[in-house]
């Protein structure tokens, strides 16, 4: 089914008003990530995406998908609730913490869309469907509140941001990064997704953004394994940092403590481009790919990578209609329904 010329477009753009990592976080790491992608992943990307969407559009479709009547199913996929102690102790568990929700984490769902894109059985919407996922769970996996059950995440812990109210998890998935960056415009998407292209291949993260370092767990057959470690380093932050103060509720979080936390935010961005990458071309190429060169003499600068799909499935014709009757209604992933 073809949609009419001017429909497209609205499908296209149309996001919700609270996401993991923002707008702007979400954004990033796909754009970044496709910087880095082998010519033949980039080919296999644009395949599995409608022509007119790009890449960063594609991240942001899962936290609208879980809001809808079709996909609120996947909700629990954006988080796991890590039953530690903050700021005492910080670990993951897969078997303790991955059951709390009774339907999946992000581990488990970053699992199963790893499978099902590789599937070259199934139907090309669900395969799209697996691609779109993978984009934005490879953020929400690097978002320290997406790996901690405490106070739901952080969305109870009342607070202040530059004197408005607000709770923990909502500053750090967008505030505290807008309120250093301005609004989220695809023009500032770009010039940051350049930013920390440069401090990976010549500045402060050269060090780490390396096979052995970011890089280093990148096996799509221990996928479980590998999301895990990637939860566990977010994780750690909630000690470290994020939660390192118990009493934070009330508090004004709009100075110090944002200048602290906007430098973690930015890294963990570029650590999750980074990898998205790598796993992206170990599962079209079987190689990482990201020792190859690839990066801003390639696909830098200003361009974005764009599907080439003509035409739209019925599915996903369907969900758009929810999306219409939900827009602008968003809540935040970790409200109890």
């Amino acid at each position: 089914m073809r949609l009419p010329p001017l429909v497209l477009p609205v499908i296209t753009t149309l996001i919700p008003s609270i996401q993991a990592w923002g707008f702007y976080g979400h954004k990033t790491v796909a754009l970044l990530a496709s910087r880095y992608l082998l010519p033949e992943t980039a080919v296999f990307v644009q395949t599995y995406l409608y022509r007119g969407q790009s890449i960063m559009d594609a991240a942001v479709w899962a936290d609208r998908y879980a809001h809808i009547p079709l996909g609120r199913y996947s909700k629990t996929w954006h988080y796991i609730d890590a039953q530690d102690d903050p700021p005492r102790v910080c670990e993951v568990n897969y078997n303790r913490d991955c059951a709390v929700s009774g339907s999946g984490c992000i581990v488990s769902a970053l699992v199963n869309m790893t499978e099902r894109i590789q599937n070259e059985s199934l139907p090309w919407a669900q395969r799209a469907q697996a691609l779109r996922f993978i984009l934005h769970f490879l953020g929400d996996i690097h978002q320290p509140l997406h790996t901690e059950h405490k106070q739901l995440g952080g969305n109870r812990i009342k607070v202040l941001f530059h004197g408005h109210e607000a709770n923990l998890h909502s500053i750090w998935d967008s505030r505290i990064l807008e309120s250093f960056r301005g609004r989220p415009t695809e023009r500032g998407i770009i010039s940051f997704t350049n930013e920390l292209q440069d401090r990976i291949e010549s500045g402060e993260y050269k060090s780490e953004a390396t096979v052995e370092g970011w890089g280093k767990c990148l096996n799509i057959s221990s996928a479980e394994e590998c999301a895990l470690v990637w939860a566990g380093g977010a994780n750690r932050w909630v000690c470290e940092y994020v939660l390192k103060d118990e009493e934070l509720e009330g508090k004004e979080l709009g100075g110090e403590y944002a200048e602290g936390a906007v430098g973690i935010i930015e890294k963990s961005i570029a650590q999750a481009g980074y990898r998205l990458a790598g796993w992206l071309n170990m599962l079209v190429v079987g190689r990482h790919g990201l020792d190859e060169g690839v990066g801003m003499g390639v696909n830098g600068g200003w361009k974005v990578l764009e599907g080439v799909r003509e035409g739209f499935e019925d599915l996903d014709m369907e969900i758009e209609g929810q999306f219409r009757e939900v827009e602008g209604g968003f809540e935040g992933l970790r409200v109890q329904y």
